[in-house]
This record gives C-alpha cells, sequence and structure tokens, in this order.
C-alpha cells in the first residue's frame, strides 16, 4: 500500500493556488486507486413532437373584452438602489443572493371590476403596481377555482404606442383547491389580474392576493452597467466542450422568508436514464417542500456565441415549481423534481459517489451574482479547509459569487458532478477556494430515489401490444414519460360509445393521446390541445365488439402525472 500519510491534514502554508495544485498533483499520484463507485454519465433529452399548437390567450382578449381601465392598486415606491445597498453589507460566505422583497397587499373582489357577459359568465379585471420593480411575483392565496373558471396574470408594460401585454399564466378551474399558489415573474412593475367566472357560479372572487414579490435586481441591465458579476469569470460558452453540462444548469428564484432568493441547480441523471427531472442543488437555498413550490427556474441563461451579449431573462424558457424529495444540512443538498414543464434541448448531468483524488482537476458551471453562465475551473484540494462532508476547490481561474449556490462541481475528466455549492470566500480579486456539499455523503440520502423515477401500477404498458386492459371507471395519478409512453384498450360492443378524458396540469406537462383501431395501425383519431384536459368520444358502429386501444404521451416536458376517466355509454 503506498504512504499516503503526508498528503492528509491542514497544511501549514499556502503559498499560492498554483503551488498548491502542483503540490497536490504529486499527492494524488501517491493515492490508491478508488473503489468502484455508483455512477452514471450525462446525458441529453430526446426530441419532442413538434406539432404547433395554438397560443394561450387571457380571457379579455379571447372573448374581446376591452380592459384596459381596469382599477389600479398601486402600493407606494420603493428605493431599489437602497435595497441594493443593503445586500452589499450581507454575509458574502453564504453564496444565495437575494433579488426581491416581499411587500403585503390585499387584493379581493372590491378591488376590481365585473363585466357580464352574454353567455351568462362574467369577468373580473385589476391591476396591481409596485413603483420600481422590474419584476413581480404575486401570491394567491384560499384558491379553490370552479370548474370552467379561468385566472389570467400578465404584465402591463408601457411601449411606444401604448400600454403592451405580456403572455399570460393561466390557472384553469377543475373543481380542486390548489390553496396557495406563487406566480412566475411578471415582467415590469405593473401585473393585471383576470378572473372569468364560468355561468351559474357565484360572482365572487375564489382567491386573494395578499403578497407579492418586488424585484429590483435585474442582471441582464447589470451587465451592460458592469454591476453584475464581476469581470474575472469565463463564458461558458467559450467551452465548447462543457456544452452538455451547461444544458442541464438552471438559474432559479424561490420565495423564502427573507424576500426573493436566486440561486443555482441543475438536472441529473439517475440510474435508469429515464429523464426523471431530477433537480439537486442546496438546502440553504431550498429548505422545505413550501419553498420548492416557490422555485421559477430559467433555462438556457447564456450567451448564443463566445463573449456575445446575454438573452434577456423575459426571453428564457421556464419552468414553475418543484417537489422536494430529499433534504439535509451535513452536506447541504436538496434533490427536488422539477414540476412545470420542460423545454426540449436539456441535459441531465452525470455524477460519481465517490470523491476524487486530491489535485484532479475540476469545473463548476453556475450564475454568479444571477448574471449569465459562466464556468470556473480548479483542483479537488485539501478537505480540512471546510466543514466536514464537504469537499474544498481552489480556484485556478475564475471563482464564485452570491447567486451560485447549489450549483454543481465536475471532475473535468468525466464531466461527473461530486458536490454542489455551500459557500466560501472567493471572489474576483480573491480566487481562492469555496467548499462544495460533498455528493458521496449526499449520496447516502438519495441513492434509493436515483435508482429511477417512480411509475404508476399500469407498468408495463409501454406498447400497444403491452396496452392495459381497462372497464369503465377512473384511474388516477398515472404517470407518463418521454420515453415511456402509456397504453392502454378497451372492449366497446357494438353501437356503443366509449369517452376518454385525461385531466392533468398543461403548465406542468402538455399531454396528448391518439385512438387506434388496431396495433400496428396508424392513428384513427387525437386529441391534442393546450388545456388542462384531452378528450376523445368514439362510438362503434360495426355492428359488433370492437377493441380499441389509445397511446398517452407527452408533447412537451419528460414526466407528467394524469388521471383518466373512461366511460361507455
Amino acid at each position: 500500500m503506498p504512504n499516503t500519510a503526508h498528503c492528509s491534514g491542514r497544511r501549514p502554508f499556502r503559498s499560492s493556488t498554483a503551488g498548491t495544485a502542483l503540490a497536490l498533483l504529486a499527492c494524488a499520484a501517491l493515492t490508491a486507486p478508488p473503489a468502484r463507485a455508483d455512477e452514471t454519465f450525462g446525458v441529453a433529452a430526446p426530441s419532442r413532437s413538434k406539432t404547433t399548437k395554438p397560443t394561450v390567450a387571457a380571457p379579455s382578449a379571447r372573448l374581446r373584452v376591452d380592459v384596459s381601465g381596469a382599477p389600479l392598486i398601486a402600493l407606494r415606491p420603493l428605493d431599489n438602489r437602497e435595497l441594493r445597498l443593503q445586500d452589499e453589507i450581507g454575509d458574502n460566505q453564504r453564496k444565495m443572493l437575494r433579488i426581491g422583497v416581499a411587500r403585503d397587499v390585499d387584493v379581493e373582489a372590491a378591488s376590481g371590476s365585473w363585466t357580464s357577459l352574454p353567455d351568462g359568465s362574467s369577468l373580473w379585471v385589476a391591476e396591481l403596481v409596485s413603483p420600481g420593480a422590474i419584476g413581480l411575483r404575486l401570491h394567491l392565496a384560499d384558491l379553490a377555482l370552479p370548474a370552467g373558471a379561468e385566472l389570467a396574470l400578465y404584465g402591463v408594460v408601457p411601449t411606444a404606442s401604448g400600454p403592451g401585454e405580456g403572455a399570460p399564466e393561466m390557472i384553469r378551474g377543475a373543481g380542486v383547491a390548489l390553496a396557495s399558489h406563487w406566480s412566475g415573474t411578471i415582467v415590469g412593475e405593473r401585473a393585471r389580474i383576470e378572473y372569468l367566472s364560468p355561468a351559474g357560479a357565484p360572482a365572487a372572487l375564489p382567491f386573494r392576493i395578499d403578497q407579492l414579490q418586488h424585484v429590483y435586481r435585474d442582471p441582464v441591465a447589470d451587465t451592460f452597467q458592469s454591476k453584475a458579476a464581476g469581470p474575472c469569470h469565463n463564458d461558458v460558452t467559450c467551452f465548447p466542450e462543457w456544452a452538455g453540462v451547461a444544458a442541464s444548469v438552471a438559474r432559479y428564484s424561490v420565495v423564502f422568508p427573507g424576500g426573493l432568493g436566486l440561486c443555482t441547480g441543475q438536472l441529473i441523471n439517475n440510474l435508469s436514464g429515464d429523464f426523471t427531472p431530477y433537480f439537486l442543488t442546496a438546502n440553504h437555498c431550498v429548505q422545505n417542500g413550501g419553498e420548492a413550490a416557490t422555485l421559477e427556474f430559467f433555462w438556457f441563461y447564456q450567451t448564443a456565441s463566445c463573449g456575445g451579449p446575454p438573452p434577456s431573462l423575459g426571453s428564457l424558457p421556464r419552468s414553475q415549481g418543484a417537489s422536494l424529495v430529499s433534504t439535509k444540512t451535513p452536506s447541504d443538498y436538496s434533490l427536488l423534481i422539477v414540476d412545470g414543464a420542460l423545454p426540449g434541448g436539456l441535459f441531465w448531468s452525470g455524477w460519481t459517489s465517490l470523491t476524487p483524488a486530491l489535485g484532479t482537476p475540476v469545473a463548476a458551471i453556475h450564475h454568479p451574482d444571477g448574471d449569465f453562465k459562466r464556468i470556473s475551473f480548479g483542483i479537488n484540494d485539501n478537505p480540512a479547509f471546510c466543514p466536514a462532508n464537504h469537499v474544498t476547490i481552489a480556484w485556478t481561474d475564475g471563482p464564485t459569487e452570491p447567486g451560485s449556490s447549489g450549483s454543481g462541481v465536475f471532475r473535468e475528466n468525466t464531466q461527473q458532478l461530486f458536490g454542489q455549492l455551500h459557500g466560501g470566500p472567493s471572489a474576483c480579486g480573491n480566487e481562492s477556494y469555496d467548499c462544495y456539499g460533498s455528493f458521496k455523503t449526499t449520496y447516502t440520502g438519495v441513492k434509493n430515489f436515483l435508482k429511477a423515477g417512480s411509475d404508476d401500477n399500469s407498468e408495463q404498458n409501454d406498447t400497444c401490444s403491452k396496452a392495459r386492459l381497462v372497464k369503465a371507471g377512473t384511474l388516477s395519478s398515472r404517470i407518463v414519460k418521454v420515453n415511456d409512453t402509456d397504453w392502454y384498450k378497451i372492449s366497446v360492443p357494438a353501437g356503443k360509445t366509449v369517452d376518454i378524458t385525461l385531466l392533468f396540469a398543461n403548465a406542468n406537462g402538455d399531454i396528448d393521446i391518439s385512438f387506434f383501431a388496431a396495433c400496428g395501425e396508424d392513428a384513427a383519431f387525437w386529441s391534442r390541445g393546450v388545456s388542462d384536459s384531452e378528450q376523445l368520444s368514439l362510438t362503434n358502429v360495426s355492428g359488433r365488439p370492437l377493441t380499441g386501444y389509445w397511446q398517452v404521451y407527452l408533447d412537451s416536458d419528460t414526466r407528467a402525472l394524469y388521471n383518466q376517466i373512461v366511460s361507455i355509454h
């Protein structure tokens, strides 16, 4: 056994990062080969359907109701510069960035105005402004929309020709209470709220808006004013060999007790490679399920070419909401599943449950100061510089900053993750070291989840020949995956009609359905909408009993939940 005793413990002197690298590379040469690890490598998601679908419009636009004179609820102005100064004197070692502050509001039925419509429905509208805000996130309390109701939230921003409107966030009623919901970011200081009450429903609001997040930090604008990430960072696009891993990394905001925070994290692969949207980040960024539900993910916030301009945040694909899978403080990790629909072109990063040898070259991809994606290079350094259950990364080219928390550190040779950022003293002008929660420790808490993503008890019904035979009734909490579609079949008596209904949250994945008269034939009928349901109604006119087949599949996202209701009449 090689003697490695002289390579352990805190070194009494440390002259430079480069000197440390040379010393530790020599140490690494003496280290015994590591034991076999549980591990996986990165993989890109398969391409999805290119079906052209209609865009979603707010009720007023669809029904041609003029709401430009909606009642306005205006809050007092906030000084964004003062808020940023408060951040400057905060704790720089905890690399979570505050980008917004909470403001209490009271929006109820009396705050807006009602318009009665010819079909018996009615439309309520109001506008809410927090002067000086770069963006808003609204909190909906006591949310219980009746079936057929619609709620639209969108920004109203000034343009040369008058107020312009952003794309709406739509919430549709299904008779199920959501209780609490944070909207995605509404660009600008002014939000319009529309509620379409179906005919026969009481003229009352089935929700309240009791709080908003006033977003005061704009990294896109800051970039051009040289106030965002420091000048010492490396544009990740300049390193095309890291393009895959970079496509797994997201900038996200989270509502926490101090306001609205910003961190980084990444999609990670599991041992089955089934594209379950597992997302790894830091515990100090997301500490519980309530916070996880508030997450808003911004994907592909990076330059299109090396040294080019960053895109605007409003142009980026976003996903909303997450579920907490596991979180623990010893290695400061949180493992989530992204609930909102994912865009195409993403990547699931690989990982290893072994810590690499001292001196191993590494890289980290992150969003320093909430800015566009950067990459830092270093080595796995002496762990004694950081707390137990952590690894120390000594930087040789590029540090991290607030906003980088939760981002992964990867071996350069295999591009496998082995830790997520907790904190540390590094910054431009001090490219020293940072502490990452060790994935070796994290893995003990998540290994059962990372075998494969969960599925439902209809499996294995992933081909027509293995279609599950169903009768009239309801199947709840079905799971459909991008590479594991669901097939069903039913016997329909002569002259009878079968109704098939899928219920789901379209914002969490666009599910479609195709019906087949027999296995191996082309689809005879289909339903490919953009609402929270898909429906088919088919009558057997053959004069004899027939078996029909249908396939449930994803037009967007890689994993989604649905309920299926089947009836024969």
